[in-house]
């Protein structure tokens, strides 16, 4: 089944709202328990701050399909968007639909302020479509894969990696980027917020092995968990089916990674 409208997110999700302690835990409650309750959206803290109310839009977004919409009891609409839960609206998050939703979220995580569009691409349905259509074009720029659960209580939620190839595209447009490109994901995944969830793996091409769609199965190791998963399993943690990547503007990589500056 093909979308029928390009997987394209507006990357602009604050860190500092996400990863609030009240809104985390907001969060967690929400997803282990249907979306819609009595008609509208379930009873829950996010709706009370601007910054809450964030969440659950990206949240809805990430989770419900385009033409899906859910209403807060004050009548304020949320829409969905990308589909990786559409059936959360009747019944509580099972594992997989948390880990997609997650990836979703860390995808529209951007500490900038620059908001830009992502091009999201992985082996869910929701995002089954060619590359060769014309609103994929410009995206050319390969950037980074998510992974993780934010629904789980811990103070890890999620899991990054940087395409290989963005350390050259980086260097072609600016002198200036930091050797260590963890620290331009640090900044885009956490912006200055002490407790983020998120942890880095390194390059994909050591976390990760990949199908020939290019689709990733991610490790929370490097090289030792696609080298060792098979034969060593829980002793090295889960392993990650529900992985996201993105593809980027050309124009649009150094107002997501301003760490790099203009030179």
């Amino acid at each position: 089944m093909r979308r029928p409208v390009a997987p394209i997110g507006a990357n602009g999700l604050a860190p500092a709202h996400f990863w609030a302690q009240e809104n985390r835990a907001a969060f967690r409650a929400l997803g282990g328990a249907p979306l819609v309750v009595g008609g509208v959206l379930a009873a829950t803290s996010l709706l009370g701050t601007e910054g809450g109310r964030s969440v659950l839009d990206y949240t809805i977004r990430c989770a419900l399909s385009e033409g899906q919409v859910v209403h807060a009891p004050n009548g304020d609409p949320y829409y969905g968007s990308f589909g990786f839960a559409p059936a959360w609206t009747g019944r509580a998050l099972n594992l997989s639909e948390q880990r997609w939703v997650s990836a979703c979220i860390f995808q529209h995580l951007n500490g900038s302020g620059a908001h830009v569009d992502i091009l999201l691409r992985g082996g869910h349905s929701a995002l089954a479509c060619s590359p060769d259509e014309a609103p994929f074009l410009d995206f050319i720029v390969r950037d980074a894969t998510m992974f993780g659960n934010a629904f789980l209580a811990g103070p890890i939620a999620g899991f990054a990696c940087i395409d290989p190839d963005l350390t050259g595209e980086l260097s072609r447009l600016s002198l200036s980027c930091p050797l260590d490109l963890n620290l331009l994901e640090l900044d885009r995944l956490c912006g200055h917020v002490p407790t983020c969830g998120i942890a880095f793996v390194g390059l994909c091409s050591l976390a990760c092995t990949a199908d020939t769609a290019g689709n990733k199965t991610c490790n929370t190791l490097p090289l030792l968990g696609p080298l060792l998963g098979p034969l060593l399993g829980p002793i090295l943690g889960p392993s990650y089916a529900e992985t996201i990547r993105t593809q980027l503007r050309d124009a649009d990589l150094l107002p997501l990674y301003p760490g790099c500056g203009l030179l």
